[in-house]
Formats: C-alpha cells, structure tokens, sequence
C-alpha cells in the first residue's frame, strides 16, 4: 500500500537541463504539480495529500471498527497501521520535510495510530456462552442483570445487555458458574441481528478470568 516514491531518472542523461516536471514524479491529484513523495493504493502523492488520505483512512478505518468489531477488520487495520507507520516514520526522518508544520502533522498522525493500535484486540476471540451477572455500579446509574458471553478472549468478551451502556464505561462482570469477579471496560456498543444488544468489553484487572 504504502511506497516512498523516488525520482525518476530516464532520459536525465539526454535532458541534464529538462525542467523538474519532466524529469521527477508528480502527485497524480487533480491540479497539484507537487513532487511525489510515497504512494498510497498505487496513487503517487504529495506530502499534502498523502497526509489526508492517511488521516481520512485512519478515520474510516476506526469507525467501521466501532460499528463492526469483527476479526477481519481488526486485521486489516493492524495491517493498515504498520504499513501507514513505518511510511510516516521514514518521512519524519527525511532532512527536506523538517519544517515544522510537516513535522508536527507527520508525529500527529504517530501518535494517533499509536493510540487506535493500543485498543485493538490482543488476543483472538472464541465463541464461548458463559453465564454471567453484569453490573453497573454508578452512584448515579446503578444496574444488575443475568446474561452470557457470546464471545470471549483473554483480555475480554463480548455480551448480550439489555441496559444501555456507553464506550468508555465501566462494568463488573461476575461469573455465576465460579463466582469470579472482574472489573471491565466498556469498547463498544452495538446490535446483533436478532435485534439483541451486545457490548465488546475489555477486562482491566486479571487475563485469567475465563480460564
């Protein structure tokens, strides 16, 4: 996906004096006559628009994440990531791209992919019905209910919850099997086909909670 586009060198040696446009490569976006500096999905572009089109995928990417947290997205933006990193790390280390603005949107983009990898799933998910009282304990919104995994990992699990909940949110999960007790983090909220809510929740204080 992701190249860092070189100059090109034909006929440099019949033309030393041909103008830049001639002899370099050029960002294929409508009307830009700037220099190419990688490619994306085989478009050659600026370091302008390479940046938006990273930014707007990064955010594409995430928000189909949200709304469908399933295996086959999770890995194609892992893959999306460490290509799209490592691209704008060697930019951020190239001496004509040191003015600041550059600088500041190429670590901006870093840093924001950094944040988008640290809450991909790290570990595969089983499907596993597993009993269990999930909580709310809010001092303003307190809840309990009975229900069951649908899918577990190690570091979470995703549920059926009649109540509504919110990402970000914290909830205790209880197993009624075992009686275990686990605190969790809400990552997201959305509904099956049957019309059931289900929530993705990641655990905060043991791996070892479904065994």
């Amino acid at each position: 996906m992701f190249n860092i586009a070189r100059p090109s060198t034909e006929n440099q040696m019949e033309s030393p004096e041909a103008p830049k446009a001639v002899q370099g490569i050029f960002c294929s976006s409508e009307a830009c006559g700037e220099p190419a500096v990688a490619d994306f999905d085989a478009r050659r572009l600026c370091m302008e628009h390479f940046l938006v089109v990273c930014f707007q995928e990064l955010e594409a990417r995430n928000e189909r994440l949200k709304s469908q947290p399933a295996s086959t997205e999770t890995e194609s933006l892992r893959k999306f990531l460490s290509e799209s990193v490592e691209q704008v790390q060697k930019l951020s280390e190239c001496d004509r791209f040191s003015d600041s603005e550059t600088k500041s949107q190429l670590l901006e983009f870093l840093l924001r992919a950094s944040q988008l990898s640290k809450g991909l799933r790290r570990s595969p998910r089983l499907s596993s019905s597993v009993p269990v009282w999930l909580r709310r304990e809010d001092p303003s919104r307190t809840w309990e209910e009975e229900t069951w995994t649908v899918t577990v990992s190690q570091h979470g699990a995703g549920l059926v919850c009649r109540h509504p909940v919110e990402a970000g949110g914290t909830v205790v999960l209880c197993r009624r099997d075992k009686g275990s007790r686990a605190q969790a983090r809400v990552v997201y909220c959305r509904y099956d086909g049957d019309g059931r809510r289900q929530i993705g929740v990641e655990l905060l204080d043991r791996d070892d909670f479904w065994d």
